[in-house]
């Protein structure tokens, strides 16, 4: 469906849904939805019947239809906060996504194909085979520690500029394998996988139909499966480095090491090694890693489970607190432009994924 140009300014007290959307029905009551002007999202019946009423009415007509229609009322202050929810991503006429993402294929056949390796890879087997991976690639790195410090350090002296480059654009392809592995379990469960998408700090992502995993388990597998096809990936990258140390093979191997050492496990910025152990202990994600650890341990939670994560979250601060620590002494004291090569591309990461929101930001002040 072709959309029109609009030139409706947002108002909040009375939205105008976007024209021209496609939606798509999904398992579960789920809809997926897409436009040129905004992300694609999956989302459910009672919001997209929510969305299509929305054409200019006020407020508290709308309220009145939604009791209609859908068989339930909102309080104002419901309705304003879904209201800003949905503008936030672009749904509305004259409104502008937060975070935008740009298609490029629907996903659907290749994990139709894929999905009959779901059920032997999410068995106690394979997890004691990818446990034994993990030792391995642990074990290696120790061994060619030495080596993989100096070729990482002989990176940055002589191919500064081409390091920084390279250490993003590696990245990149494993990181969409990562999402496929995510993908997987979903498509393995029944549900529907409809796009692969580019983030605006070139990433991929999938976007996937998440309400087929019913079970604790299934959500545990779903979160937990890109980082095994991550650690497969990492497996093959040390071996190979095992035997050369290959300028190119180091380019893909430090942004993986990195990834192990300090982020695979981190408690932080929503992510799947926190929501995976709190899917398995039952318990809610904290949305304040620290504020939880804090308050927890000056009053300790009385059930296991809490403690358990408590626990959990208090060694895996503590773990990367250390190897944090360990990296940067062991590039202070062999080669500090290391450092500063990853300062630039911290700096650059973060630039690329908010560039968007700075843009918005000085047009909105002209």
């Amino acid at each position: 469906m072709a959309s029109q140009i609009s030139t409706t300014a947002f108002d909040p007290e009375r939205p105008v849904c976007r024209d021209g959307i496609v939606s798509t029905e999904l398992r579960n009551g789920m809809v997926f939805i897409r436009h040129p002007k905004f992300s694609s999202q999956v989302i459910n019946h009672e919001s997209w019947a929510f969305l299509q009423m929305c054409d200019g009415r006020s407020l508290d007509d709308l309220n009145e239809q939604i009791g209609k229609s859908l068989g339930f009322r909102l309080t104002v202050d419901q309705l304003r906060s879904s209201v800003t929810e949905f503008a936030a991503g672009g749904l509305f006429e004259g409104s502008s996504p937060v975070i935008r993402n740009h298609r490029l294929l629907d996903a659907s056949a290749l994990l139709k194909r894929l999905s009959p390796l779901m059920r032997p890879l999410t068995t106690r087997w394979f997890a004691c085979v990818t446990l034994v991976a993990l030792l391995a690639c642990m074990a290696l790195l120790v061994a060619d520690w030495g080596r993989f410090v100096l070729a990482v350090s002989r990176a940055a002296r002589e191919h500064p500029i081409p390091t920084i480059v390279l250490y993003y654009v590696t990245f990149i392809p494993i990181a969409l394998i990562h999402e496929i592995g995510h993908a997987l379990v979903v498509a393995g469960n029944g549900g529907e996988v409809p796009e692969v998408v580019l983030r605006s700090n070139a990433h991929f992502a999938v976007v996937t139909n998440t309400s087929v995993l019913k079970d604790r388990w299934a959500r545990v597998w779903y979160l937990s499966m890109g980082t095994v096809t991550d650690i497969y990936i990492w497996l093959a990258l040390l071996v190979a480095f095992h035997y050369t140390s290959n300028y190119l093979l180091v380019m893909f191997l430090l942004p993986q090491t990195i990834y192990f050492l300090l982020y695979s496990y981190s408690i932080f910025k929503n992510s799947d090694f926190l929501k995976a152990v709190t899917a398995w202990l039952g318990q809610a994600t904290p949305s304040d890693p620290w504020k939880f650890i804090r308050d927890n341990w000056r009053e300790r939670p009385e059930s296991a489970a809490a403690r358990k994560l408590l626990g959990i979250m208090t060694v895996s601060l503590a773990v990367k607190l250390a190897l944090t620590t360990f990296l940067i002494w062991t590039f202070i004291v062999h080669e500090y432009r290391v450092l500063l090569l990853y300062a630039i591309y911290r700096a650059l990461v973060y630039a690329l994924g908010n560039w968007p929101n700075w843009v918005r930001r000085i047009r909105s002040e002209l």
